[in-house]
């Protein structure tokens, strides 16, 4: 019999991590943060990171990811458990194969605790990998393909992208030169489009995947108004500090809001300039996510606030019996 676990999705500033919040205060659970820019430290106001506090956990004695990463202590929101946040530093690399094995960790470790795993995020295909149960470690590499990829231009890689995996390049995040390298290079290594990368191997758990559907113009709204709130709170000075420690070329620093906020910082544009910019490209980022959800017909899409019909979802789904 498989475990059962929760997933909240949907784009950014849909209102997913207080819906995770109050399911777990509901129904007794834990979140985990499906979020590729959440794991760094010290990026907090960019990456929209829950304010909390962390905490000795009774709950948490250290596991073996934890061992590695030195994630001794547990983060607690509004008094629940969260886990997937502040793993590495921004200057480390973490990929979706070390997110995943985390992630399992830590989704055995709450059930043996009785509790309920929640899935938080708007990071496809680390939840897909996660939930489908993708064998990431056997996905081919070849380090020499690799260096010559890195040394084009990103537009140029884009472009090559796009001409070999269509609907791979729709939902990519085009500025993440990483990513797109890495896409590419599993889609010439494999003759196949890395969007289509299947998993041979059987499903974990019993998902529940629950999405947040937001009318366009009310995502935007939001959109804006939450990048106000960002820069008010001091994501400039945020990303002052972290460009002067680590500068802004490492990977993390090219996630929405970092990276124009470094082309403030660099004089490369005003910063009125650089806060409409994030906006627009939150938006178009906000639009490759639900182009990618709804490509999965699992997803039961509720409207962000109809937390009744969420919780009518998870007690259905808690009392469904394992052969239904």
């Amino acid at each position: 019999m498989k475990e059962k676990v929760i997933a909240i999705v949907g784009p950014t500033a849909s209102g997913k991590t207080g819906l995770g919040i109050t399911l777990a205060k509901q129904f007794d659970g834990e979140v985990i943060s499906v979020d590729s820019r959440q794991v760094y430290k010290g990026m907090d106001i960019g990456t929209a990171k829950p304010v909390g506090e962390w905490t000795e956990s009774e709950i948490e004695k250290g596991g073996a990811i934890d061992q590695l990463f030195g994630a001794r202590k547990s983060f607690s929101v509004e008094g629940v458990v969260h886990w997937g946040i502040d793993l590495v530093n921004p200057d480390e690399d973490y990929s979706a194969a070390q997110f995943k094995e985390y992630a399992q960790e830590k989704i055995q470790e709450s059930i043996g605790r009785g509790r309920l795993p929640i899935l938080v995020g708007g990071t496809g295909m680390w939840l897909r990998a996660l939930i489908e149960n993708f064998d990431l470690e056997a996905t081919p590499s070849d380090p020499v393909l690799r260096q010559e990829l890195e040394s084009q231009r990103l537009g140029d890689l884009y472009h090559e992208y796009k001409q070999l995996d269509p609907e791979g390049a729709v939902t990519i995040d085009k500025s993440n030169k990483r990513r797109v390298v890495r896409a590419l290079e599993v889609t010439k290594l494999t003759g196949q489009p890395f969007s289509q990368m299947k998993s041979s191997q059987e499903p974990l758990y019993d998902v529940l995947e629950i999405g947040l559907q937001v009318d366009r113009q009310e995502l935007y709204d939001r959109i804006d108004n939450r990048v106000d709130e960002m820069i008010g709170m001091g994501l400039v000075d945020e990303v002052r500090g972290l460009k002067d420690k680590y500068g802004c070329d490492i990977d993390a620093m090219t996630g929405i809001g970092y990276r124009q906020v470094c082309e403030f910082l660099s004089g490369e544009e005003k910063l009125a300039d650089a806060i409409e910019h994030i906006k627009r490209d939150t938006r178009h980022y906000a639009k490759r996510q639900m182009t990618w959800f709804k490509q999965n017909e699992r997803i039961q899409w509720i409207e962000p606030g109809d937390t009744a019909r969420a919780v009518e979802l998870v007690k259905t789904f808690l009392n469904k019996k394992p052969t239904e």
